[in-house]
Order: C-alpha cells, then sequence, then structure tokens
C-alpha cells in the first residue's frame, strides 16, 4: 500500500511538471498584412504585452511567437501603419491580422500624402483610386481622367499627343498647383503645365487628388484655382512584374514594362517602369513618339527614417494642330469638300507638303523634362513628423516657330485667322502649299522671306520643400513648411529651314540690335546680317525665377464642429539676361 502510494505521488508530481513544460512551450503564429490590398507587411514588430518577448514577420508577412503566459495580447506596429493591440484568443495560429495604414506616416516616399489633408471640415477634394485610373485611362490623356470630377473641365486643344489641357473651376492651369509627389511641376516662367512632358506619369500613377479652390495646398505658390497631385508608386509596388503591348485605332501602338522587388528583409525596394508609345494620332497629320522611363529606389532605414530616390521623364517628339487654327462652324463647314463625312473635325489646315512631296508642318514639338527628387521623412514620435525632399529638374527641347520679314506674309504659317482658312498657301486638296512658299523665296533677290525655327528651351530648376506636421492634442493637428526654389531657363530660336532660300534677314526684330552686334556693322549699307542655318532669331536671352516662401495651417475638431486655417507668404524675384544686346532706346 505504502509502495503504490509513493508510485501515485511521482506520477503526479511528473504530470504537473509536464503540463508546465507545455505551457511554456505555448506557440502563436500568424500573419499580418495591408487591409487594403491584403499584400503582407514585411518586417512587422509583434510583440507580447508587458513582456520584451518578441518577433518580426517574414517576407511573406508570417511570425512565431512563444510563450508561458496564457493571457496574451499582441503589440504589432509597422512604420505607416495604425498600431493594433490583438487580443489573443487561442493558441496556435491566429490567422490573418489586418492593419490599417497611416495616411499621416511613411505609407508614401513623398512630401505630403495628399495635396489636402484628410479632414471632415468641408474643402472640396476627390481623389482617384488605382484601379479607376487603371479602367479608366486606356488611350485618354492624363488629365482627361479628370473630367468626371465636379468643377474640372479638360480639353484635348490642338489634339497632339500631349496636348490636353484643363481647367479647375474657370481658371488655367496657371493659376492651379500641379504637383508630382507633393513636388511642383509649374512652369516656374508663366505658370502654366505642359503635359505632353509628363503624358508617360499614368503608367506609374498610384492617385491623383484634386482640391477645388483655395485650401490646404502644401507648397507656397499661388493656387487659387486649386491643386493637383499625382502619387507615383513606391515602397507600396507589389513584388513582381508585368509586360504589355497595347494597340488602337488611328496606329497608336505601346509597349511597356514594369519590375519591382517590393520591400525586402533589409529594408530595400526598388521599381522599375519603361516604355514606347507611338502611332499617326487622331487628328490628320498629328504622328507621335514618346519613351517612358521611371525608377524608385527606397530605403527603410529603421521605424523612424525613410529614404527614397525617384527619376522619371518622358522623351516625346510630336507633330500637332495649332489652337490658333480653330475655325468657325462656317470653316469646318467648307473642310467637309476634302474631308469624308464624320471626318472633318481630324482636319489639320497646316498639314502639308513641300516640294518632291516632302512632308512640313509649321507645328512639331520635342521635349524632354526629366525630375529627379531626393526624399526623406523623420517619424521623430508618435504625434509628429518632418518630411523633406530635395528636387532637380532639366529640360531640353523645342517648338516649331515660322518666320517671316515681309508683313504682307504676316498670316502665312496660320492654316485659320479669326474662324477663317487661309488660301493664300491651300492646295486643291485642303493641304497646306508649302512648296508655293518655296516658290516665294526661291524667287526673291534679297532671301527667304519665311523659314522655320526652332524656339528652343533649356532649363535648370532646383527646389527644396519641407513639411514639419505635429497633432497638438486630441483637438488641434498643425502643419507648417518652407518651399525654395530657384530657376535658369535658356531661350533662343534658331533657324532650322531656309525654305528653299540661301539667307535669312530678320527685319522684324535684329532691326533694334545694337550695330557693333550685328556680322555686316562693317557695311553701313548692309543694315542687317544674313542667317543661315542655326543662326539665331527672334530671340536669345536667360531668364532667371528665383521663389521662397512659407506655409502653415491648423486645424480644429471638436464633436461635430471642424474647421481650419491656413495661410502662405512667398515672394518671387524675377529677371532675365539678354544676348541681343538691345539700344536703349529699345531696351525690353
Amino acid at each position: 500500500m505504502r509502495k503504490n502510494l509513493i508510485h501515485f505521488l511521482v506520477l503526479t508530481l511528473m504530470t504537473v511538471f509536464y503540463a508546465t513544460a507545455a505551457v511554456a512551450q505555448n506557440t502563436i503564429t500568424g500573419t499580418v498584412v495591408d487591409a487594403d490590398n491584403d499584400e503582407p507587411l514585411i518586417g512587422a514588430s509583434v510583440v507580447i504585452s508587458g513582456t520584451t518577448q518578441g518577433t518580426v514577420t517574414d517576407l511573406d508577412g508570417n511570425f512565431t511567437i512563444t510563450t508561458s503566459s496564457t493571457n496574451v495580447t499582441l503589440q504589432i506596429t509597422y512604420i505607416g501603419y495604425k498600431d493594433l493591440d490583438y487580443k489573443v484568443s487561442r493558441f496556435g495560429n491566429v490567422g490573418v491580422i489586418k492593419l490599417q495604414a497611416d495616411a499621416l506616416l511613411l505609407r508614401d516616399v513623398i512630401v505630403t500624402s495628399s495635396v489636402a489633408v484628410v479632414r471632415k471640415t468641408p474643402v472640396a477634394v476627390s481623389t482617384l483610386d488605382p484601379a479607376f485610373i487603371e479602367e479608366n485611362l486606356g488611350t485618354q490623356e492624363f488629365p482627361e481622367l479628370l473630367k468626371s470630377t465636379p468643377g474640372v473641365y479638360t480639353i484635348k486643344n490642338g489634339g497632339g499627343y500631349g496636348d490636353s489641357e484643363i481647367m479647375m473651376r474657370g481658371f488655367k492651369s496657371e493659376n492651379l498647383a500641379v504637383m508630382i509627389n507633393g513636388v511642383p511641376v509649374n512652369d516656374m516662367e508663366w505658370g502654366g503645365v505642359y503635359w505632353s512632358n509628363w503624358a508617360g506619369l499614368s503608367d506609374v500613377t498610384r492617385s491623383m487628388q484634386t482640391q477645388r479652390g483655395l485650401g490646404a495646398s502644401k507648397v507656397s505658390g499661388p493656387s487659387v484655382g486649386g491643386s493637383i497631385n499625382i502619387v507615383t508608386r513606391s515602397i507600396d509596388a507589389q513584388k513582381g512584374g508585368t509586360v504589355s503591348y497595347t494597340m488602337g485605332e488611328n496606329g497608336e501602338n505601346k509597349i511597356l514594362f514594369s519590375v519591382s522587388t517590393g520591400l525586402n528583409d533589409k529594408g530595400w525596394a526598388l521599381t522599375l517602369l519603361g516604355g514606347r508609345n507611338w502611332g499617326d494620332g487622331y487628328i490628320q497629320g498629328t504622328e507621335f513618339d514618346g519613351y517612358t522611363y521611371f525608377v524608385n529606389i527606397a530605403k527603410r532605414i529603421n521605424d523612424n527614417h525613410q529614404l527614397s530616390f525617384t527619376g522619371f521623364g518622358n522623351s516625346q517628339i510630336h507633330d500637332q494642330r495649332s489652337a490658333y487654327d480653330g475655325l468657325s462652324i462656317q470653316g469646318w463647314q467648307e473642310v467637309a469638300k476634302w474631308m469624308p463625312d464624320g471626318q472633318q473635325y481630324r482636319y489639320n489646315p497646316t498639314y502639308g507638303f513641300g516640294k518632291n512631296a516632302e512632308r512640313k508642318t509649321a507645328n512639331k514639338n520635342k521635349y524632354h523634362k526629366p525630375q529627379l527628387s531626393l526624399n526623406h521623412i523623420w517619424e521623430i514620435d508618435a504625434t509628429s513628423s518632418l518630411s523633406t525632399a530635395l528636387y532637380v529638374s532639366i529640360g531640353d527641347g523645342w517648338g516649331h516657330r515660322g518666320e517671316y520679314n515681309d508683313s504682307s506674309l504676316s498670316s502665312a504659317w496660320y492654316g485659320a485667322s479669326n474662324g477663317v482658312l487661309n488660301t493664300e498657301f491651300r492646295n486643291a486638296d485642303g493641304t497646306m502649299a508649302y512648296d508655293k512658299m518655296q516658290d516665294i523665296n526661291e524667287q526673291s533677290d534679297s532671301g527667304s522671306k519665311l523659314v522655320l525655327s526652332r524656339n528652343k528651351n533649356q532649363h535648370k530648376w532646383y527646389g527644396l520643400l519641407s513639411t514639419y506636421t505635429k497633432q497638438l492634442n486630441d483637438n488641434f493637428n498643425f502643419y507648417a513648411g518652407i518651399d525654395g526654389r530657384y530657376y535658369i531657363g535658356t531661350h533662343t530660336a534658331e533657324i532650322t529651314d531656309l525654305m528653299n532660300g540661301d539667307y535669312y534677314m530678320d527685319t522684324r526684330y535684329r532691326v533694334n540690335v545694337s550695330a557693333e552686334n550685328n556680322k555686316a556693322a562693317a557695311n553701313p549699307d548692309f543694315m542687317y546680317e544674313k542667317l543661315t542655318i542655326g543662326d539665331v532669331v527672334y530671340r536669345d536671352y536667360d531668364g532667371h525665377v528665383l521663389q521662397g516662401g512659407v506655409f502653415g495651417q491648423l486645424e480644429y475638431e471638436f464633436d461635430k464642429l471642424n474647421t481650419f486655417v491656413a495661410g502662405s507668404v512667398s515672394n518671387t524675384t524675377q529677371w532675365r539676361y539678354d544676348r541681343f544686346y538691345y539700344d536703349k532706346e529699345h531696351a525690353r
């Protein structure tokens, strides 16, 4: 009996020890993903509340953690997402845990995640998500995506590649703040936007946001009409790649490839995209050819710091139908005798040929304007962050310009005037008769009367944009920043086609140039120099723009009351250095 009792006690103690050991080896597994797209989050921190026990998720978002506790709460954190306390109701596999993105933190490596801060206050904001862009863009121009947005009006303008225009609440792009990843892209000299420079951007856009009217724009420049911000892909890009080929009417073709590493376990992410888009154009004589490229290299240094380098551009050349060649109803009715029924509006008044059936056009554009930016985001603490971007944009290209030195030929390069077709240089089939222009030059004893030149624009643009954001308390949010830019643009017009003449004399503009700066100044009987291919005509100057400013906003929210006050101050200095050396009385 005594021996049996001892055996029982030993067995009981062993059972207790085994049970304790079993408790100590309780295992919890699961997967942490993005709540919006179910993509795994790599490197998310998973810690048992009240302890130092923890781990991080692997490349598939999975984690495994062991504990001796019976009452476990997991604290899950990931930079750019809201912290989550997850109560474990059972051991083993707890399944999928979803984290919500925090728009104020580091989900995207950009200066600001949006034009307007997401709010309940009455700011007229619309956001286009990736699914909408992919489903609706097709072969449309980029600005046309916004035409369904209230208060936004877009037009094809002349109908050439990238020639669309956008207006918001009646204001043209000169009075809108257009940004890419928070970086302004409005021309520094006249304020507008040439969308052909960004025609390939649609392939790498993650979202597009518009804010109509004055509001919470995070730049110091004026934006009385509203703001547009285009956000490109970054570390949120999924691992993998794509290759595509698209064809459309009017000979349109598009080849595109993209590849992304996703965010690896070392905190690096790389996204590359390249493509070509070419075709004949819907409008007669508007052939185009464009090459798009995009690269983003991101590094998540730690939970508080992240760097990203982004470079993109679109090198393109396209023929145009000038907006100055618009026709009245009577003009379009006249076109009907040349174009098939229903095709009249594809007519291009400056489409034509020179001698020997050589294709000529008075309207052509070629440009390449890459933008490079280095972005840093610092999450200072749970309530504040600092976003900074250094950027540079280098532009190089030209647009055709027709020149004349005989006032009787002042309308020669225009296909239409005041809505009526010009017929002086018009063939029987409606095409522009550039061969007749060549005849005039050949018969002239004083050089060409009509020549083609290129209005060239070569510029460099440097900028710094930095924004500090602070949640003061449960009711107040505050942000402030600085915006500095410097721009220098070289503007010339160089003769490219003498149109069968021997030389050209610029009697329209060189009359105001100092005599000592004319090649023929030694001959007092010859007032103007003879210009040829490559010589400068019409203009030759550098434009400088220096802009600096500060901006800020304070927002208050309590119960059903939401309000904010925002303001900015900026100063712009603009000057010009002219190489034509005008006489003092003609200086301009």
